[in-house]
């Protein structure tokens, strides 16, 4: 049976992984929390040891996969430790705070042949079957995307254990490098192009804390695609609705765009056809115990991980690029270099 870590679990999304990891009957053996606000519980739960910092749980444990969460200025010490001992992993996004030490972790993970997989959701939703099942693939000829994700108000990461967030020398920023990812991923997926040129406004105005909680990025292809992220942390959520999240999709041939849990559909060429409708689940909280199945099943099987570090290395260039443009009045930033 293979031996799991969870190290640094005080992260809010750590819970969206126990179900999955108790459901499969996965033998947890320990469990790591510096900020010593969840681990314990977590620990009880799966009837394992707690450790106060993954320094001694990784001395002291022999393990054989690692879900690694913890604070975003953490996350490239906690990964070369793994990487150091050629342990497989799963690093959450944004796995650190500048490119730079993303690369670093590319290029260790790949010169070791260690496997790390990062969750960009997105992924494995139905978003990407809904399209392909109407379009009968994933269309090549987008023109432009847009992605509207605003989530709850900063207090909800004090409440969950994670005040760092609002330091943005430790979380990196708001909701840009938080959730705006997910989306910076998701249009290099559907274009299948790199974005360079970026540019981007910032605001902290509805809350007035030191990182960003409104966030517009507006990203460009060399031929011409555009895309525009929006993101917040401005959304007064409650448990019973916690956000808004809307998208368009619009290629030479089709246009797309979100309903309540369904994708609508009209083809340019076919408008007598009218707007076709497809039930899809956009509660991306659901999908984390999706990705909990299929990354063990890669790392067994010596699969290449449905993203990894290569994918978080362009992800966090377009994310420098968007602070920088910030920093300058929504100046254009050009990316020029991209993970090879």
């Amino acid at each position: 049976m293979v031996r799991v870590a969870l190290v640094e679990t005080s992260h809010w999304h750590t819970p969206l992984y126990l179900s999955a990891l108790e459901s499969q009957g996965v033998q947890v053996v320990a469990v790591s929390d510096g900020e010593q606000a969840k681990g314990r519980d977590i620990a009880a739960r799966l009837g394992c040891p707690i450790y106060d910092s993954y320094e001694e749980l990784l001395q002291e444990q022999t393990i054989d996969f690692a879900f690694a969460f913890g604070r975003h200025a953490e996350m490239p010490r906690i990964a070369e430790m793994l990487i150091e001992r050629r342990i497989p992993f799963a690093l959450e996004k944004p796995c650190g705070v500048k490119t730079a030490q993303i690369a670093r972790l590319r290029q260790l993970a790949e010169s070791a042949g260690v496997y790390v997989a990062v969750p960009f959701i997105f992924r494995i939703s139905d978003l990407l079957s809904a399209i392909e099942e109407m379009e009968g693939r994933i269309p090549s000829d987008f023109n432009h995307l847009q992605f509207r994700f605003i989530v709850g108000p900063p207090s909800r990461y004090v409440a969950a254990g994670a005040s760092w967030m609002l330091d943005p020398a430790i979380a990196g920023g708001g909701p840009t490098i938080n959730v705006a990812t997910h989306f910076f991923d998701l249009f290099r997926l559907l274009t299948g192009k790199e974005v360079s040129t970026v540019s981007a406004v910032m605001s902290s105005r509805t809350h007035g804390c030191e990182i960003e909680d409104y966030s517009i990025v507006t990203l460009q292809t060399d031929d011409g695609v555009v895309g525009v992220v929006e993101s917040g942390y401005s959304f007064p959520s409650t448990p019973d609705e916690q956000r808004e999240f809307s998208f368009t999709l619009g290629s030479s041939g089709h246009y797309a765009y979100s309903g309540r849990d369904a994708l609508h559909f009209r083809d340019r060429s076919n408008l007598a056809a009218g707007t076709r409708t497809r039930p899809v689940r956009l509660e991306t909280d659901i999908y984390y115990p999706v990705f909990v199945r299929r990354v063990l099943d890669e790392c067994r099987a010596g699969s290449s991980p449905v993203a990894g570090l290569r994918d978080a290395e362009a992800m966090m260039e377009i994310i420098d690029a968007a602070y920088a443009s910030a920093r300058q009045g929504g100046a254009p930033q050009r990316i020029t270099r991209h993970a090879k």
